[in-house]
């Protein structure tokens, strides 16, 4: 099946996409034109549905960029970079016998053409830089352009702006389009073509669920199927507490993203435990989907993918934390200290989510949920292996025992 890409760009570039389309196989193109870049947002509002947004150039793209969010396909743009400037400056001297600080160019990123004439050790004169902004209009750049040509200051401009080239052209000042290379829209389009194929890959991977009660309790079967028309999930009861879940990734990761099963989870009286497993198969998954049961507190969730990364407890958290790992430094810690490689991705969370460097033993309870006693051990350990050292203490009351005051010493990043 082919990938249907929407691609917002202008009627110009849709010309030159066309002609070299033909060499990336399986896409179906759809384009949304405009005259001006900064038409893009009401165009994104426009597009149908299609497999991944494809924008053609960095302008339209930044017009554009806080929608973004807010659509559920992957998005590309094609980027201005040097290989696209040295390409036109090639192409200008084959054609045109003009002398580079006879040329006026606007750009995204005015260091880029200053990359291109210090590669070819160019000493002479530079060209009239115009920088693209957002926040400017785009007739300020024709302006610029027009000014330069009025005064006789440039024999020739480069815009990266097809509205301004069709300006220029209509009043015989000569110009030409930035050249985007072949083989870079190429890759772009088989890089948007890979980012859809790698989404519709990760929202079908097989999920499945298990929700707990305690013996004591029951749950109404209208709060069961509930649950399940968030996740769009089937379910089987087979036990005479639990139950079994089946849905895929993507479900599931907008039913999060929407807050649709917190908001439905903190509805639920009485107490029960849920978690879901990601798999590559049913039988993968539900064995994950087992583990997280055993980390689940009661009315939280917690998610176990087939990394075997722990995600959650939602709605509280949405941390991830590795319940396996081969990096050869964590083993390594792992095996002077004793501690696991979930309670060491556990530190390593706990070292990137607080704003301080320095922390208490209580600190560090709250963090793990777990008991100070605990805590005190998993610090021992640390400190006697100098994976943490003590950098002080404080004083909470004017009685009572002063906190021993703690930094991890080792790689957390």
């Amino acid at each position: 099946m082919s990938t249907k890409i929407a691609i917002i760009c202008s009627k110009a570039f849709m010309k030159r996409i066309i002609s070299i389309a033909q060499n990336v196989t399986d896409i179906q193109l759809e384009f949304y034109l405009y005259r001006h870049p900064s038409e893009a947002p009401t165009l994104v509002k426009q597009i149908k549905p299609c497999d991944a947004l494809l924008f053609g150039g960095t302008l339209p793209y930044l017009h554009a960029q806080s929608l973004l969010s807010e659509i559920p396909i992957p998005w590309n743009y094609i980027k201005q970079d040097e290989t696209a400037i040295s390409t036109t400056f090639l192409s200008l001297v084959a054609k045109h016998t003009v002398p580079i600080d006879r040329i006026s160019i606007d750009v995204m990123n005015p260091a880029f053409v200053d990359n291109v004439l210090a590669e070819i050790e160019y000493t002479g004169e530079k060209p009239h830089v115009q920088h693209i902004s957002i926040t400017e209009p785009t007739e300020n750049i024709l302006q610029r352009h027009m000014a330069l040509w009025n005064t006789k200051s440039i024999d020739f401009v480069i815009t990266s702006i097809h509205s301004v080239f069709d300006e220029l052209q209509a009043l015989q000042i000569p110009a030409m389009r930035m050249l985007d290379t072949k083989n870079s829209i190429i890759q772009c389009l088989e890089e948007t073509k890979s980012k859809s194929l790698l989404t519709k890959s990760e929202s079908f991977k097989a999920v499945v669920g298990l929700l707990e009660i305690p013996k004591d309790s029951s749950i109404e079967s209208t709060i069961l199927s509930q649950i399940a028309k968030a996740t769009f999930s089937t379910y089987k009861q087979i036990s005479a507490h639990t139950f079994e879940l089946y849905t895929t990734a993507g479900h599931l990761q907008n039913a999060l993203e929407k807050e649709n099963l917190e908001e439905l989870i903190q509805q639920i009286e009485q107490p029960f435990k849920l978690a879901f497993g990601y798999g590559h198969s049913i039988l993968e998954a539900t064995q994950n989907a087992q583990y997280a049961l055993t980390f689940a507190k009661p009315s939280e969730i917690y998610i176990l993918d087939e990394h075997k990364s722990l995600l959650g407890p939602f709605p509280n958290s949405k941390g991830k934390v590795s319940l396996k790992t081969d990096d050869p430094y964590v083993l390594q810690m792992a095996k002077l200290t004793s501690l696991s490689p979930l309670n060491i991705s556990k530190l390593i969370n706990f070292s990137h989510e607080r704003q301080s460097a320095q922390f208490t033993s209580q600190n560090l309870a709250e963090y793990l949920q777990v008991t100070r006693r605990t805590t005190e051990r998993i610090i021992k350990k640390l400190v006697d292996n100098g994976y943490a050292k003590v950098v002080g203490e404080e004083m909470t009351h004017q009685q009572g025992r002063p906190r021993t005051i703690y930094e991890l010493n080792f790689a957390t990043y």
